[in-house]
């Protein structure tokens, strides 16, 4: 191999398996073809990651790897959720006929033979980790955060676990730092070795990065060796049929509160800026209040979502049957009023979204209202309780504005056809990478420098043909 041949090599980097194989007849006879095939590969790898959209089976996938981590090694494997996940996780192994994972874990880790054992986030402190074979992270989206005191915790608790896998939804493709923390989390790469390898700065947007052009496809390559993207399963060759999203009905609800506004930021043809958000929120509190309750206070459930305490008051006062969960609420009780929720005990919720936005299902929902705010992530993890593979209504989401509120309103829109074109562009730019992976299919053939080059004949003339017709 010559010289100019290795540093090409060194240029494609690939995630090598680290794992072990699993035949197909040894998982979890309820998994899809397509699903043994994506928990089969994040087994071989050893460390992966699913980015998988909501209803797509992530449960599922991941107690199978799980417990097939637990054969493997013999010890306890760890699941770490949101909050009222692991409830939820636990009927989905009762159902699909996995051995019942452990919720209520003693803190040093031991209960007999060894299980999967699921915990949420907050209580990795009282867990002696090393007692564990492997560790899946249920809604990873966590990660996202790239200084943040979870992530670098993370990071550094499981850093030597030779079996590790994170689950989430698709991620934003232009979400760089949420792929290059994952990565980090995984042990595949340091984020900001990602960053001086296949980026640029971004000179239009302070302190951001953008994929330099020649770099994208061996970029994408490279994820595809440790994850797996699919918004569908025809991503990866498998059946569409029965995994057909439900119609989306967005209606908006512009209120005119009747306070005049103050300052000039809230006259007419100003929008309101970040800074003077809650203003404007408390301003038009009482105009939002009345429209959601003129559309919840009936026979079906509803989920209402909010972005401060103030605003679950408000709608306390005039939704009489309503179950509300905040961050200050005690642990035992937010978790029987989520699941009640989900059970039908409970006809409507009030809550936030960072509390109950990630990774419960409740697609025995289709009715959902939604304060206005500027967070997409907080907008798409709401909507996709219900909005899911398997919702067999059309989801009505009411979102709640004011007249000034109009710029955020036009930012959530924008935002939300620009994450599905990227997406879909993202699951193409990893087809190829996926189905080597997964199959075996279309390999990537290492660069050869030629040996010879052939002029084509019409350069060539009768007298120069003997010089001109090899180049070396």
């Amino acid at each position: 191999m010559t010289e100019y041949q290795s540093f090409i090599q060194r240029k494609h980097v690939r995630h090598e398996s680290q794992g072990f194989d699993v035949p197909a007849d040894e998982l979890n006879a309820n998994l899809y073809n397509w699903q043994s095939d994506i928990a089969r590969f994040s087994l071989r790898k050893g460390r992966s990651a699913l980015f998988a959209d909501c209803g797509l089976g992530k449960t599922i996938m991941q107690l199978s790897w799980a417990d097939a981590v637990v054969k493997h090694t013999g010890k306890p494997v760890l699941i770490l959720c949101p909050i009222a996940v692991a409830s939820q996780t636990c009927n989905e192994a009762s159902r699909f006929e996995i051995d019942t994972p452990m919720i209520n874990v003693r803190k040093d880790g031991q209960s007999g033979k060894p299980s999967i054992q699921i915990v949420n986030y907050d209580a990795i402190h009282k867990l002696n980790l090393s007692i564990y074979g492997g560790v899946a992270l249920d809604e990873s989206s966590i990660l996202k955060n790239f200084t943040g005191k979870i992530k670098q915790r993370l990071c550094s608790a499981f850093e030597s676990f030779p079996f590790k896998l994170a689950c989430t939804a698709t991620p934003s493709p232009n979400d760089i730092m949420e792929l290059g923390n994952h990565a980090e989390f995984l042990g595949i790469m340091r984020s900001n070795e990602m960053l001086s390898r296949w980026f640029i700065n971004d000179t239009m947007k302070a302190g951001g990065y953008r994929l330099s052009k020649h770099a994208t496809k061996d970029f994408w390559r490279w994820v595809a060796s440790w994850a797996v993207c699919i918004s569908k399963p025809s991503d990866i060759g498998g059946d569409d049929d029965g995994y057909d999203l439900p119609e989306l009905r967005v209606q908006t609800h512009f209120v005119t509160p009747g306070t005049p506004p103050k300052g000039h930021l809230f006259d007419p043809g100003n929008r309101v800026s970040a800074t003077e958000i809650h203003k404007e929120k408390r301003r038009a509190l009482v105009e939002k209040a009345s429209i959601v309750a003129d559309l919840v206070n009936n026979k079906e459930q509803w989920a209402i979502w909010v972005d401060t305490d103030y605003e679950a008051d408000a709608l306390k006062k005039v939704i009489p049957d309503c179950v509300e969960v905040r961050g200050s609420t005690p642990e035992h009780r937010k978790e029987a009023a989520l699941l009640g929720f989900a059970d039908g005990t409970h006809r409507v919720i009030i809550t936030k979204p960072e509390i109950g936005g990630f990774g419960l299902n409740w697609q025995h929902c289709h009715n959902t209202t939604y304060f206005a705010g500027f967070s997409f992530e907080r907008w798409y993890q709401s909507i996709r309780r219900m909005w899911r593979f398997g919702q067999e209504y059309p989801v009505n989401v009411h979102l709640i504005a004011s007249d000034a509120e109009a710029s955020i309103v036009d930012t959530l829109q924008r935002k939300s056809r620009q994450h599905q074109e990227m997406v879909s562009a993202m699951a193409s730019a990893m087809s190829e990478g996926m189905l080597e992976e997964l199959y075996g299919k279309r390999p990537l053939r290492p660069y050869e420098t030629p040996k010879e080059s052939r002029v084509p004949g019409w350069l060539t003339t009768q007298n120069e043909g003997s010089i001109y017709a090899n180049v070396h």
